[in-house]
């Protein structure tokens, strides 16, 4: 099993909007230890509203790993695959991108600042890019039963 696939956008957007995200949540997880690298607006209630999207993007992210098992990659498979519509995928075509953009926004909540928020805006419009390439891979790959899948699932929630 390959775990790195193939890119569905230019593989330079795609790696760069990736870093970008997991660099906010290294912020963020930093924030959370009390170390902050980077100032901006530090509010009780911003602390909570990122607190809520952190758990629910935390769950969402588990829970679709989870779901996928081994079908998990980096990238789009090489290998056949098997159209994962069960668990968690009942409620969201794309729920592991869903909890990835939620932990981003979780960064850019809990201290507002300008880097963060660059940072985490272009990798949520990075990953939204990136889904729009896996749609089209899997309505060319399992058709019929992928275009039934979005009609009754969306994207997002």
């Amino acid at each position: 099993m390959r775990i790195i696939g193939k890119t569905t956008i230019n593989p330079l957007l795609f790696y760069s909007g990736k870093i970008c995200g997991y660099i906010s949540w290294v912020l963020l997880a930093l924030n959370l230890s009390g170390v902050s690298l980077i100032g901006g607006l530090q509010d009780g209630n911003f602390k909570i509203v990122s607190l809520v999207f952190l758990s629910i993007g935390l769950m969402f992210t588990a829970l679709s790993l989870v779901n996928l098992g081994r079908s998990t990659r980096l990238g789009l498979p090489s290998e056949d695959t098997v159209l994962k519509t069960e668990g968690i995928y009942r409620l969201s075509r794309n729920p592991m991108y869903l909890g990835f953009n939620l932990i981003t926004l979780a960064s850019i909540v809990y201290s507002i600042n300008v880097v963060t928020a660059m940072m985490g805006l272009y990798s949520i419009i990075i990953y939204h890019l990136i889904i729009l390439g896996e749609e089209s891979f899997l309505e060319k790959r399992f058709g019929n039963d992928y275009i039934k899948y979005k009609r009754n699932v969306r994207r997002y929630i």
